[in-house]
């Protein structure tokens, strides 16, 4: 190609609420003023159904690419308008500053040809501003229209949790030639599990060990985490604006992926629900309440911090690397500082003493039993007269439909039975499985239980900081020490009617002060 040729690229970026600006029309009005100019375009790139807000977008990186590169040929970049380049004016002012290093004129079509610099640059930065405004105004309408979405008891977006599935309803209105539809939730075959897994995580049930008698052994612990912070909509509730704005290379606004509670907005019994809302209100409390202890946890050196608390329930902090303090006491309004080890070593040996003492064993085994008959009897016996029921019902509902000379909405009826019947079995068949482990664990002996606390005190013995101190997180409710008489006294997360039985040590020697 000749020298004197002055050649050009041109960038077309499609969005879903401009469809005057489509691809092809763009194409077709910036070739016009490429002739118009005596340019000749030799490259082309492209965005299609793109925000402009999103600089990530395929075809613009491409272009920043080509700015920078030394082979690159044309000198001019074609633009319809400043809209179509970037939704905000910082942005927009950094690109036209690397094209202007780069020695690039960008020309906008919709630019009058004969304007002096000044006015153009007055009239980018007001149509610029025009363009962030517009940016603005479609975020609110957007959430406006969710909100009312909301309000109706439609979903405001998004896939469907696991255990249930869109059911997508009509609303009557035509757009761009399609029919317009909304969505609502109605439950899977899945959902009898997913109940399941929720309601014994709120039992205090190993998210891993819940999965697995749940039937979800094989979801993901992201999933699995997801579907937890969706409790309240598997209590019948829908529920959005929960989520942080997410900007790449910045990441979550605040640095945390979930809104405070209180801006969460939350219409109640829109659709059917797999758990009571109290269920979820406390699973939510304890992925809080984790999420918080997360954020502000103390390096893994310090392996008591958090369950470490005074008899007054104030928290020992680490201090210094190597220390523990306490908060000024009252009286002298001063601190206890104690060293890390001479405390960590005995309160862990004592951890280990407990876990193999026969008398912990004991109880451990009493308390296990005592649950089992706590489950003695059927445990679906207050469904199968339902199940009893919808069976009939579906029996006459097919006799009728045999009668009827137009059997649609008969059959429509004995499908929606049928699917209650389905997810009613599956309950059933989930608590009968409950049942027959319970009566399993009736003829659990000291020896097993034994096994299985000499197992966590090998993982407390031969992991590493991090280890240690999830295994002691998840063992220990609280270590209330005394920062006078250096009385200890560990209380365990074992659900037994004599919470004191699972308190040690009872009367144990003060730790050897510093």
């Amino acid at each position: 190609m000749s020298k004197s040729v002055k050649q050009a690229a041109v960038y077309l970026r499609s969005s879903k609420d401009r469809s005057d600006v489509s691809i092809d029309a763009q194409r077709r009005e910036l070739t016009t003023l490429a002739k118009r100019k005596g340019l000749i375009i030799t490259q082309e790139f492209t965005d299609v159904v793109e925000s402009g807000k999103d600089e990530r977008r395929a075809g613009f990186q491409q272009l920043l690419s080509q700015l920078k590169s030394r082979s690159r040929s044309w000198k001019h970049l074609l633009i319809l308008d400043t809209s179509r380049l970037v939704r905000g004016r910082y942005f927009a002012q950094v690109f036209k500053h690397e094209c202007k290093r780069a020695g690039v004129e960008i020309i906008f079509s919709k630019f009058p040809d004969d304007l002096d610099p000044i006015s153009r640059v007055v009239l980018e930065s007001v149509f610029e501003a025009m363009d962030e405004v517009h940016s603005l105004m479609s975020k609110e309408k957007g959430l406006g229209g969710m909100a009312e979405n909301v309000k109706q008891g439609y979903r405001a977006g998004g896939r469907a949790p696991c255990g249930y599935k869109l059911l997508k309803i009509e609303t009557g209105t035509m757009r761009d030639g399609e029919m317009v539809t909304k969505s609502k939730l109605e439950t899977t075959e899945e959902a009898p599990k997913v109940a399941r897994y929720l309601k014994a995580r709120v039992k205090g049930t190993p998210r891993k060990r819940a999965a697995a008698l749940a039937g979800l052994e094989h979801v993901a612990s992201t999933t699995l985490i997801g579907m937890e912070w969706n409790a309240l909509t598997y209590a019948g509730h829908t529920v959005w604006n929960r989520r942080n704005e997410f900007t790449p290379g910045t990441g979550y606004k605040g640095n945390a992926k979930y809104r405070p509670r209180a801006e969460w907005v939350i219409t109640h019994d829109t659709h059917e629900a797999l758990i009571a809302t109290s269920e979820a209100e406390c699973l939510l409390k304890k992925l809080e309440i984790s999420h918080h202890a997360k954020a502000r946890r103390t390096a893994a050196k310090y392996l008591l911090t958090g369950v470490l608390k005074t008899p007054q329930g104030d928290s020992w902090f680490g201090h210094g690397g190597h220390q523990y303090r306490t908060k000024p006491m009252k009286g002298n309004g001063k601190s206890r500082y104690l060293h890390a080890e001479d405390i960590e070593g005995p309160i862990i040996d004592r951890i280990l003493d407990d876990l193999t003492s026969d008398e912990f064993i004991k109880v451990l085994t009493n308390e296990a039993r005592k649950q089992c008959e706590a489950q003695a009897g059927d445990p679906a016996a207050d469904l199968r007269p339902e199940f009893v029921n919808l069976t009939n019902q579906i029996s006459r509902m097919m006799e009728l439909a045999g009668r009827m000379d137009d059997p649609d909405p008969a059959l429509r009826k004995i499908e929606e039975l049928e699917q209650r019947r389905k997810v009613l079995q599956s309950e059933i068949g989930l608590l009968e499985s409950e049942h027959t482990a319970a009566a399993l664990l009736r003829n659990i002996t000291e020896s097993h239980i034994k096994n299985i606390l000499a197992g966590f005190a090998d993982d407390i013995q031969q992991g590493d900081a991090e280890r240690q101190k999830d295994m002691l997180i998840s063992l220990v409710e609280s270590i209330r020490l005394d920062p006078e008489s250096l009385e200890c006294m560990i209380h365990y997360r074992i659900p037994v009617e004599d919470r004191n039985k699972m308190a040690s040590p009872r009367g144990v020697e003060p730790l050897s002060p510093p």
